[in-house]
């Protein structure tokens, strides 16, 4: 995904971050250390969910997406359930955004 149709909406460092793109209607891309993921907004809104539910009070654990698990060490989920809330937060304004920057390149 190039830079040109992507707008990071969230940021823990260069390789822990989320992105959304106008591919798929607004699809989010979770970028976790060596592994990036394609969310629909719906399959975020469930992460978020199940974070809140599953992580215990040390925020570590295995959560999977699809076949592919990620191993969260003690704090790690709590700051990838950040991750996601501040990118569902800012998304509509990246969505707006990306919007008005592909429609100025026309």
């Amino acid at each position: 995904m190039g830079p040109d149709h992507t707008v990071e909406v969230a940021r823990l460092s260069p390789h822990r971050r989320l992105a959304r793109c106008s591919c798929g209607g607004g699809t989010y891309h979770l970028h976790w250390d060596a592994g990036t993921f394609r969310l629909t907004e719906g399959a975020v809104w469930f992460l978020v969910q199940t974070l809140h539910e599953a992580l215990g009070p040390e925020g570590a654990g295995v959560v999977w997406l699809g076949s592919v698990g990620l191993r969260l060490a003690p704090g790690e989920g709590w700051q990838l359930l950040g991750l996601l809330q501040e990118g569902l937060r800012h998304g509509q304004e990246g969505a707006e955004a990306l919007y008005l920057r592909l429609y100025r390149a026309n």
